[in-house]
Order: C-alpha cells, then structure tokens, then sequence
C-alpha cells in the first residue's frame, strides 16, 4: 500500500519538470540575472571594466535574454512602428547600463 505522504512527493517530482518549462515572472527573472551578475563578477579574471563586463555578460547571456526580452516586450507594448523600435531600443541600453553598473559594483572595478 502507498501511503499519501510518499504519494504526494512522487507527484509533485513528477510535476516539476512542467514547471521548468513555465516562463518566468519579470521579478524572478530581474532576480536571477541579479545572483548571475554577483556570481559572475565574484569569478572575474580581467583587471579592467570592460573586459569584466564582456566576461560577466558572456556568464550571464541566458538570464540577459530572459530579462531583455521580458523588459522589450513591456517597453513595446501598445506602440508600433517606429515607436517601437525606438522603446526596444532604449529598453535595450537601459538594461545594458544596469549590466554594467552592477558589474563595476559587484567587481570594485571602475573605467
């Protein structure tokens, strides 16, 4: 006989990898590109900011994405054309000046 407890478990094992593939919340994305960026600066082999940010990035590129492409979307919503293109775009240099503050932060590094 099962009992419910083990039953339980097995079910919500069985449940997680279909979570996996849920997309993430903008605040738990926001999160982990924030932990990868910490992690990532604490590893930094390069002595000059820009080569700590093009090192970080590289660490970091699926959370950037995840992070970018929720931020595009929100910035481009309701906007078409040009307008878009041009919220994508400072959407896009927004995220890559947080990148690179939180880089030269988390590393003591400045330009």
């Amino acid at each position: 006989m099962i009992r419910p407890v083990t039953f339980a478990s097995a079910m919500l094992v069985m449940a997680a990898p279909a979570q996996a593939d849920q997309p993430l919340g903008p605040d738990l994305a926001e999160s982990r590109l924030r932990g990868c960026l910490l992690a990532g600066s604490s590893a930094v082999s390069r002595p000059d900011l820009q080569g700590a940010v093009i090192q970080v990035r590289a660490f970091c590129g699926a959370q950037i994405n995840r992070v970018r492409d929720l931020r595009v979307a929100a910035a481009k919503q309701g906007l078409k054309d040009a307008d878009a293109r041009e919220a994508e775009d400072r959407a896009i240099r927004a995220l890559n000046q947080e990148i690179a503050e939180a880089v030269a932060n988390f590393t003591g590094l400045s330009q």
